[in-house]
């Protein structure tokens, strides 16, 4: 009868561990062979790309320009946005007084000697609709996320909650209101861009790209 050999364990082990070590460099050798190949072949459709495309003109907004709330040229501003790095000069003009107290316009108040329609000065969405006792009529509305216009002191109002609104949209008639008793024709415009009332004559100067 032969003799049965057996193999020691650490012969066992020393195998298993050269078949993994094989395996792992076969899988690295091929892995790197495809990374070059993809990147070789996204390379040149780049390439290709920048070629076949070079004769096709560039996509771009119809209009980047953001309208102010009104068209009509008699128009003036009556107070300004209250500027907290303004001169005090500036800021004296900016303020508006009321019962006996003054308080920083966080817009821009406008004025005419006729009634003036209001427009939208960019695309978007209306969210909100209300009357105020001292300001008047009020519409907000949404243009993303981040970036809401009001519209106050109007008269009629053309819009409702929930209306898709386009850029130069008219949104109501200029009107009075209890605060600043100067005129029978005015709008408190407001932007709130990130949370924050900003100048709204900063705004008209911005890109629609640059907000989206």
């Amino acid at each position: 009868m032969k003799p049965k050999y057996k193999l020691k364990s650490w012969v066992v082990i020393s195998v298993y561990i050269i078949s993994i070590g094989a395996i792992v460099t076969s899988l690295f050798l091929i892995g790197k062979t495809l990374k070059e190949a993809t990147a070789y072949d996204n390379l040149s459709y780049i390439y290709r790309g920048i070629i076949s495309n070079r004769d096709v003109p560039v996509i771009e907004y119809v209009n980047d320009e953001i309208f102010k709330p009104y068209e009509n040229e008699t128009v003036k501003v009556l107070k300004g946005y209250y500027d907290r790095s303004d001169d005090p000069k500036v800021q004296e003009k900016a303020l508006i007084y009321y019962q006996n107290t003054y308080m920083p316009n966080t817009g821009i108040l406008y004025s005419s000697n006729e009634s003036f329609d209001v427009i939208s000065v960019l695309d978007g969405k209306v969210e909100d609709v209300k009357t105020d006792n001292l300001i008047g009529n009020i519409v907000t509305i949404k243009h993303s996320n981040n970036l809401f216009t009001s519209y106050q002191s109007l008269n009629e109002v053309m819009v409702s909650v929930g209306d898709e609104i386009k850029q130069g949209d008219l949104i109501g008639t200029s009107g009075p209101n209890q605060i600043t008793p100067d005129s029978e024709n005015m709008l408190l415009f407001e932007v709130i861009y990130n949370g924050v009332n900003i100048n709204p004559e900063s705004f008209y100067q911005m890109n629609i790209k640059d907000l989206s």
